[in-house]
């Protein structure tokens, strides 16, 4: 896997707001998976790589933040709706 590369920070804002009101995602990633699951929390490792903790209907999951193309929030009423997490130089 390549050097991880930091998202945007206004961008990683609306992670934290999807773990902290715990929505229920859905997720494309770059390599063109889709995934549904419930945002958890966000980690930063050792190594300054940021990680995305979402609870999927068969287990955690961490995925990369740079491996994120974006995130919809699957609940009614959301504070916000799709959001495209990678950047404009992004491989997709």
């Amino acid at each position: 896997m390549k050097p991880y590369q930091a998202i945007d920070c206004g961008r990683y804002d609306y992670l934290e707001l999807a773990c902290i009101r715990g929505y229920p995602l859905k997720i494309e990633l770059l390599q063109g998976e889709i995934l549904h699951g419930k945002a958890l929390i966000t980690e930063t490792r050792p190594d300054k790589s940021e990680w995305l903790l979402v609870q999927t209907t068969t287990s955690n999951r961490a995925i990369r933040m740079d491996q994120l193309l974006a995130i919809t929030p699957e609940q009614e009423g959301a504070e916000f709706g799709r959001v495209l997490i990678a950047s404009a130089g992004s491989e997709i």
